[in-house]
């Protein structure tokens, strides 16, 4: 892996073997902030759960944090990530320094992996060293979803009706998966496991992303 400027001006991390970055190459915040807390956590009210599938830089947990305090909500946050990311190539980034807040995103990479950690008094992290297909979800669990996979041609096994469904199962009715994808067969696929689907405008300039929604 190796760090590669956006067009913003900030960093995301590149993989040249997969030709793969962690987020959008014309901003990273920007992507982040649209897709999981304007698409996704802001679709809900009052206290919520929220799964994410790509712990990866940290970014999305660090905004979630931030906004939960912001807003007065207590966030459970559980997070899945089955390859850590060198935390020195992490703190490269600076993530913590652009959002004013190193402190918290220090906090966030430092707690313990399997147990569930109070970050402050609106976050409790509990972040899991496996992949989404072996790991154990509880029925209704959650309000959102974060689906922050690598895309769906570089990460093809992720990108099913089976996880789709195991997926949905672990939704709450009325809760929402969000994705920055918008691909034709993602949409099929979210429908078949029993989501209807929304797509509203992208980040960035992105035409289209996805919102699965539950039924009630």
């Amino acid at each position: 892996m190796e760090l590669q400027q956006t067009t913003s001006g900030e960093y995301t991390l590149y993989i040249p073997s997969m030709d793969e970055t962690y987020h959008s190459r014309n901003g990273a915040i920007s992507e982040a902030k649209h897709v999981f807390l304007q698409e996704g956590m802001d679709r809900t009210k009052g206290n919520i759960r929220i799964l994410e599938v790509g712990f990866g830089t940290g970014l999305n947990a660090l905004l979630t944090a931030q906004h939960a305090t912001k807003s007065e909500r207590k966030v459970f946050y559980h997070t899945l990530e089955p390859f850590q990311v060198p935390f020195d190539l992490i703190a490269q980034i600076g993530y913590g320094t652009l959002q004013d807040d190193e402190s918290l995103f220090n906090e966030i990479h430092q707690a313990e992996w399997e147990q569930k950690v109070a970050i402050n008094s609106h976050f409790m992290l509990h972040k899991t060293n496996q992949k989404l297909e072996y790991v154990a979800l509880e029925n209704e669990a959650y309000d959102v979803i974060y689906f922050d996979a690598f895309a769906p041609k570089k990460q093809p096994e992720l990108w099913n009706e089976t996880l789709f469904t195991k997926l949905f199962n672990a939704t709450k009715p009325g809760g929402v998966l969000s994705t920055y994808s918008a691909a034709g067969q993602l949409k099929r696929d979210l429908k078949a496991a029993g989501y209807s689907i929304e797509n509203p405008p992208g980040a960035n300039g992105k035409r289209e992303m996805t919102v699965a929604l539950k039924p009630i």
